[in-house]
Formats: structure tokens, sequence, C-alpha cells
């Protein structure tokens, strides 16, 4: 090796052949042996190894060789994800295995009940009170709910839907339009006479009084084909309406109850056609509340609140205590919330329905003829505590007593106004025709007007 000399240049052995006389025209081959690798020839030939490798004028690789080391790389990489994978399945099956076995109990340390884990315990420990002292077979939901009255028979659950679903009926509003008969709305009613006459929401039925292309159909239990109605009457303000089915037949009809001697936790069953489409369904529950208030249309309804579940269609059906009276008019759910059904109590609408039913409108109903509001204190800047006049209706009674918006009612009668339902409750207190004394602030002085009790119908 007198006539070449060694370079190591990034782990590699360079042999360079020495220079030979200028002028001399000669190839120079560098040829390339990775320094990590065994050679398969002695050590004393080194090039011997290295031709399998050309380098060629600037010393690249060929294609071929530069394709050899990633292929290696990428094998390598796949073995891997393949095995990788293969732990993954393994370690799921296990976790699978075991936790079957936890909940079955076949082995582990804990046991697994309704997603919480508790620790094994000696059945004694566990219950300290023996299952029969804690069970009564003879318990029922019914019996436990039901109000007892000497005069009457107490029902169950199925003696209730037998004597009321009969008369309880599916109200649907058909668009006739260009002939058509497609059903657009639906709700539910219950019949109170036997020629025909039937109680449903005014909400569910107001379209049909809006529109001279729809038209009611009510279907009947035990009849075979939609009856036609005709709306009677309905009155905003209690959101109730009167129907009077097309036909001469005898109906079954229902007995209407009391709802006044209601109370927290007794029993009721609510019948109805949920979604238009489930004529007939029932659901049991309790008196949740009383007395709830709630808002519709700019009116105050005072309603039943109940846990027996109501969903859109039911609006119009009856809700009925243990003697099979209906009691209740189903008129609301809570959307946000499950178990907060409403119903208007129908002790509270009697007058209102014979009052549709014999004028068509509600007769004799004290009237004011001006709408308030509440302000609470700091609602807004510089604003105080206080029931104040929002609107005054033209031509009204608190028009012609010389009521104006924007006046802070201060007392009605004598009695201080603090909240809009004063108002309300000192109205109803009143006939047609009475006087109220009603003091107003205005412009920071008090005046005292005479407000005379007007019709809600005439509105005068």
């Amino acid at each position: 090796m007198d006539n070449e000399r060694i370079e190591e240049e990034n782990n590699e052995q360079v042999f360079v052949p020495a220079k030979e006389d200028a002028g001399t025209d000669t190839s120079i081959t560098e040829q390339v042996a990775p320094a990590a690798m065994i050679s398969d020839c002695p050590p004393s030939d080194p090039v011997g190894y290295t031709e399998r490798e050309s380098i060629r004028g600037s010393g690249e690789r060929s294609d071929e060789d530069r394709s050899e080391k990633p292929k290696h790389k990428s094998s390598k990489a796949f073995t891997i994800m393949t095995m990788a994978l293969i732990a993954c399945i393994c370690f799921s099956a296990f976790q699978t295995v075991y936790i079957f076995g936890l909940t079955t109990g076949k082995f582990g340390n804990m046991t697994y009940t309704n997603g919480r884990k508790q620790e094994n315990k000696p059945a004694a420990q566990q219950l300290s009170i023996r299952p029969s002292d804690l069970a009564d077979p003879a318990f029922t939901l019914e019996e436990a709910a039901s109000v007892y009255d000497p005069n009457k028979d107490t029902l169950s659950t199925v003696e209730i839907v037998d004597k009321v679903s009969p008369a309880t009926v599916s109200v649907f509003i058909v668009d006739t339009t260009d002939g058509s008969s497609e059903a657009v709305s639906s709700g539910s009613g219950f019949i109170i006479s036997e020629d025909g006459y039937v109680v449903t929401n005014q909400h569910v039925v107001e379209d049909a009084t809006k529109n001279d292309n729809y038209e009611l159909k009510v279907v009947v239990p035990d009849y075979e084909d939609p009856i036609s109605a005709q709306v009677v009457g309905a009155d905003v303000q209690t959101d109730v309406a009167v129907l009077k089915l097309d036909s001469e037949e005898s109906f079954p009809y229902v007995t209407l109850g009391d709802s006044d001697l209601l109370q927290t936790g007794e029993l009721v069953v609510v019948i109805g056609n949920p979604l238009g489409t489930l004529s007939g369904s029932v659901t049991a529950g309790v008196v949740s509340a009383l007395g709830r208030t709630m808002n519709n249309k700019g009116y105050t309804l005072s309603l039943i609140q109940t846990d027996a579940s109501i969903n859109v269609g039911n609006s119009g059906g009856p809700m009925i205590n243990s003697f099979g009276e209906v009691i209740g008019i189903t008129n609301a759910k809570m959307s946000s919330a499950e178990g907060l059904g409403f119903a208007i109590p129908i002790s509270d609408v009697k007058s209102i329905i014979q009052s549709l039913i014999n004028y068509g409108y509600v007769a004799n109903r004290p009237y004011l003829g001006v709408s308030v509001s509440y302000v609470a204190d700091g609602s807004f800047y510089g604003a105080f505590e206080g029931v104040f006049v929002a609107e005054v209706d033209a031509g009204g009674p608190a028009e012609e007593a010389g009521i104006q918006v924007g006046d802070r009612i201060i007392s009605m009668d004598g009695i201080e106004i603090t909240a809009t339902n004063d108002i309300i409750d000192i109205r109803n207190s009143h006939e047609i025709g009475d006087y109220i004394t009603v003091v107003i602030e205005r412009n920071n002085k008090e005046i005292e007007l005479s407000l005379r009790v007007g019709d809600s119908y005439t509105g005068k």
C-alpha cells in the first residue's frame, strides 16, 4: 500500500490510488466500504469487499444503493406497528374478560352494582333488616294516593279508565284546501253532555277559528269515523274552549268533580292523545303542587302541577281523581324538564264553560281595560319598585277613569298594590257596574280616581 493513502470520512474508508506522473490519462476510481459492516474478504484486501459498491464521478451512490437502507427502515417500522396493534388487542380482550368477571362476581375483590363499586361484605353486614320486614306485598300506589270519601266509591286506575276513556276524544284540525284532508295539528278533549258538547283548550282550536280552510274533526272511541265539530266559544284568558259535535247521536260523557278539594299527593290519572297518534294513552301520577302560576298570552293562570306524563297532543284532555271525576283540563308541560305537567282546575272554569255554551262568550266577566307590569327596585337606572300601567285600552273603563300609561298604582279599594295579582284578585271580587277607588302616583303626586268595572265582552 505504498502508492495509496487512506482517508476516513464519515466512518468510511476511502482508498485513493497514488497520483501518477503528469500527463498520464488515467481514471480515478474510489471504492468505499462501510466501517461497521463485516467483510467477507481478508483484512489485507479491503478493496475486494468494496467492489460491491460503485462510486461514480462525484462519489454519489447508485439509485439501487440509496433505496436499500430506507426499505430496511420501513420494514422495521411496519413490524413495530403490527406488534403494538396485537398488544392493544390482547390488552382489550383481557380487560373485557376481567370486567365481566368482576360484574358477575366470579373473581376479584370488588363487586359492581348499578355503576358503583362496593366492597364484598357478609350479608348480615350489608342488610341489618331482613327484606321480609320491609316488603309489603299488599301495597299499591292507587290505594296509598287515593282519597277516601264515604259517599263515593274509590276506584282503581283500571276502573277510572273504563269510566272516563269512552268520553275522552282526539281533536284534529284538518286543512281542506284544494279538496285535501290533511291534519295540521291535534289535541285532546272530553265530552261533558250526552248531546255532544266537548271541552278542550282554546289554543288547541285557535287556528281553526282563524282560517276558513280549516275544519275540526273529532275522533270518539268506538265510533268508526271522525265527527265534524264546530267551535261554540273560546276564551283566551282561561285557555278554555267548547265544541259541539255535528251529530244527533247520544254520547258517553264525564262527571265533573271539585278541584277545590284536591290535596297535594293525591292520585290523578291523565288520558289523552299524545303526539296526535296515540289516542287513549293513559298516565298516572300525583298532585305535585296546587296554585302554580303560569303566564298564558298575557294572562295569569293558577294551575295544578302533576308528575303524570303529559306530552304534545295531551292538551285539552281530562285529569281525573280517585273517584273517576274530571278535576282538571290538561294544558301544558315544562319542555325543559320531565315530570312537570300542568292542568287547569275545573272548578275555576265551570262558570266559563257554562257561559260559553249559553252565550258563545264569557258573559258578566269584570273588566278594567288596563294592562300592568311589575318593576323591581333597581331593575334599570332610576327605577323603583311598584306596579305600573303598561297599556290602557281605548274607550275602556281605565281610560274613562283617567288612568294613563306610566302611572304607578298605589292602592285599589284601600288595599296596597304590591303585585299584579293583587289587581286581578280585586277585579274578580267585583261585579260589572261596581266602582273601585284607585290611588295612583303621577309626576310624584298622588291622585285618587274612581274606576267603574266594565264587561269583558263589550269592552265597556
